[in-house]
């Protein structure tokens, strides 16, 4: 055995000007066989075969980080380390002597298991385990700089009054041709980036700004943003364009050197929509418009906008919405066609609703109308969830589904959130929207004149379930067959979750052009707000729903129907109901889902009372009404009252020669007259047309029953919590009452 200070003490004698002294040595042995410990402590060679199974991989793994961290500190010291006679390392003295080999330099190097992957985001870049044959491979690059969103900050720029900030007057503000009474103008250069909290209005008055894939161009019209915690936060960012919209005469004398030195110049307001209400009703979404702990509140003051925060930095609660890079390119390379038909598909969590909202935007920027098909039952993005429908969009969508509640042009009552139990059903109601879309919608007859946007066609976005696997991928290559889309979109599954079940067929059915495939990366679950399940974005979009308020006029033509305000400050229950004689109102009442055909007459009345039901109108002479009718109930006071339009087993009209208009809750039932109250959104012209009440699986929200004005510990609406009806606090009691835990990790023997 020779030491490395006697073989590095022959090399400087023999040479000693052409093997210099490094600041930091590094002995590196010639032949690969291991380096063998000092004899003092050594142990006696064992009979058992070294293999790592004989051993602790977790300790291994430990002391091997432990070591490179000591040779890490050991080769960044500044001083000889081969003056300190305690550090020897001993070889074998039968390896090539290396007394007249260079020093090699130090070179990061990554070990790679067979069959791992290289890089994880969540895993450290030194992986030292040794379960497999490790391999020398380069460090790889790491994620690129949009991807980390903690390295940038959401506002660029500094909020320093008349200087990046200016509050405008009364005169000013007129003089600019804007609404409100308050207003904040921010001038931006090209590349800044501005995010706020909360909801607003903004308008752009010179160059172009880019926000949710949409690029906005100076218009007087005014863009309203809903930017809550529970969403992703949108991001307004400076383009390099300088389109005036006001002639620097027409600007206010203290605005025109701000005009002149800036390429982009927005004014925001504040948006009062009572929105923010809503988390008064259902709790889980409370404050959500409002800045977390984690956050600077001290940040928005300097905007005097009442509501509205701007944001720095995102945070533990607070992530903003940045298009992944495959986002940008398939938005890019978007077909020129004037018939577009764009199919989203993808697994839940992936961002794939994000994503056809994205596209939406992107397509409203060319086209002046855009039809929106809602095959998500669950997670609808304009109306309440068991709706299967077709709306026509005019202006870009800023904010999560339950801040643009609208009335649909074209829908169908499913009433479920899964079509798997009446998946023929569900088909035949997309067909028929599909049929609508083609011979009402896709070529509108009543174009007009307006801006350089198209409007002599209609292109189709179809957003399809998150359900991928099993039915819910037959059902989906079935709605691909029927819209025969020009581009599909598919959103790959995200890392925690099984491929979906997609298969990708080389051509298109009856000769037709098969479509153009984009596969896109998914969207973080940490952007996409987890803390809020799919379930809680449900029934806050049923809320948002039942306290919204639509315009009360009949829409022209093609013309959306979209809220824009809420009334929050009454509970449903102290809401004035609508009073129904359905004996003049209804002429059927169908029940849908699984175990509805068990529903005898008599018991009706029970199964109406506090339910969720479709208002559908149909053609005239499509039902059949020469069945009769059974009673509701055999008492003798029960005889005098009209029966309930209802027959046992009968099914939903079919979506052919029916329409539903919007969704209702009957909030009570009368005993002794043919009364009921209903509860609905829809204005009275579109209410007087619906014959048919359709009642699926869907029901109201807990937070929808409750009263959030009274405070008093144990009341609910001024009724104490034992006597409220269809709620039980505390535990069941019998066999069966309480909660069952469904286990979904047993497999099958082939599985095993």
């Amino acid at each position: 055995m020779l030491s490395a200070i006697a073989a590095r003490k022959a090399a400087l004698a023999a040479n000693p000007i052409s093997v210099p002294l490094p600041e930091s040595p590094v002995v590196a042995a010639a032949s690969p066989s291991p380096i063998e410990p000092p004899p003092s402590h050594s142990r006696p060679t064992s009979k058992r075969k070294s293999s790592s199974q004989t051993r602790n991989p977790s300790r291994q793994r430990k002391k091997k980080r432990q070591a490179e961290s000591k040779k890490t500190r050991y080769f960044e010291a500044e001083s000889d380390p081969f003056n300190n006679s305690d550090d020897v390392i001993i070889i074998d003295s039968d390896d090539e002597d290396i007394s007249d080999a260079p020093l090699a330099p130090i070179t990061r190097t990554v070990t790679n298991l067979v069959g791992k992957r290289a890089w994880s985001p969540s895993a450290p870049v030194n992986d030292s385990s040794d379960e497999e044959e490790p391999l020398d491979v380069p460090v790889p690059p790491g994620p690129p700089p949009a991807a980390n969103h903690g390295l940038h900050p959401l506002t660029s720029f500094g909020a320093v009054p008349d200087k990046t900030v200016y509050y405008l007057e009364a005169e000013e503000i007129s003089a600019l041709g804007l609404s409100t009474d308050t207003a904040t103008l921010i001038p931006l250069s090209a590349g800044q980036t501005i995010s706020l909290l909360g909801a607003y209005m903004f308008t752009v008055l010179q160059g172009a700004v880019f926000i949710c894939g949409a690029r906005v161009l100076p218009n007087p019209t005014a863009h309203r943003v809903y930017a809550p915690r529970s969403s992703p936060i949108p991001i307004i960012e400076a383009l390099d364009e300088k389109l005036p919209l006001h002639s620097i005469s027409a600007v206010p004398v203290r605005l025109r050197s701000v005009f002149e030195s800036h390429d982009t110049i927005v004014v925001f307001q504040p948006l009062e929509s009572g929105v923010e209400g809503l988390g008064r009703i259902s709790r889980t979404f409370d404050g959500v418009f409002k800045p977390s702990r984690w956050q600077d509140i001290d940040a928005g003051h300097h905007l005097r906008l009442p509501g509205v925060h701007m944001l720095i930095q995102p945070t533990k609660d607070i992530q903003p919405f940045i298009l992944p890079p495959s986002w940008e390119i398939a938005l890019n390379s978007i077909s020129d066609s004037t018939s577009g038909i764009y199919l989203v598909k993808g697994h839940k969590k992936s961002g794939k609703s994000s994503f056809a909202r994205t596209l939406l935007n992107r397509l409203l920027c060319r086209y002046r109308k855009v039809a929106y098909l809602e095959c998500d039952l669950g997670q609808s993005e304009f109306t309440p969830g068991g709706l299967v429908a077709l709306n026509i969009i005019e202006r870009p969508v800023f904010g999560p589904p339950f801040t643009h509640s609208s009335l649909p042009n074209f829908a169908h009552y499913v009433g479920e959130t899964t079509p798997k139990s009446s998946p023929s059903h569900y088909l035949a109601a997309i067909q028929s929207l599909v049929e609508t879309y083609q011979l009402d919608v896709q070529t509108p007859a009543d174009a007009g004149a307006g801006d350089s946007r198209i409007s002599d066609a209609i292109p189709l976005i179809v957003n399809t379930m998150g359900w991928t696997k099993g039915l819910g991928a037959d059902l989906t290559r079935k709605i691909e067959d029927l819209v025969q889309p020009t581009d599909v979109f598919e959103v790959e599954a995200p890392f925690f979750e099984h491929p979906s079940s997609f298969e990708h067929s080389p051509g298109a059915p009856n000769g037709l052009q098969s479509p153009r495939l984009h596969l896109l990366q998914p969207i973080a679950p940490s952007v996409l707000s987890t803390n809020y399940s799919a379930s809680d974005h449900r029934s806050i979009a049923i809320l948002s729903y039942f306290h919204a308020i639509f315009p009360q006029t009949a829409p022209r033509g093609l013309e959306q129907l979209t809220a824009t305000r809420w009334n929050t400050t009454l509970p449903l229950c102290a809401h004035p109901p609508y009073e129904v004689d359905w004996s003049l109102a209804f002429d059927r009442i169908a029940l849908c889902g699984a175990g509805a055909e068990d529903v005898v007459p008599s018991e009706i009345n029970r199964v109406l009372n506090g339910a969720l039901v479709g208002l559908v109108s149909y053609e005239p002479g499509s039902l059949d009404d020469d069945i009769n009718m059974v009673p509701a109930s055999s008492d003798t006071d029960a005889v005098l009252v009209p029966p309930i339009p209802y027959i046992q087993r009968s099914v939903a009209p079919s979506p052919s020669t029916s329409m539903c208009h919007g969704v209702a809750l009957i909030r009570a039932i009368s005993p002794s007259s043919p009364h009921m109250h209903i509860l609905t959104p829809v204005p009275p012209h579109l209410f007087s047309k619906c014959r048919v009440l359709v009642k699926g699986e869907m029901e109201l929200p807990l937070w929808g029953m409750l009263d959030f004005r009274s405070d008093v510990e144990g009341m609910i609406a001024g009724v104490e919590k034992a006597k409220v009806p269809y709620l039980q606090w505390g535990k069941g009691e019998g066999l069966g009452g309480e909660k069952r835990r469904v286990r979904r990790n047993l497999m099958r023997k082939g599985q095993m």
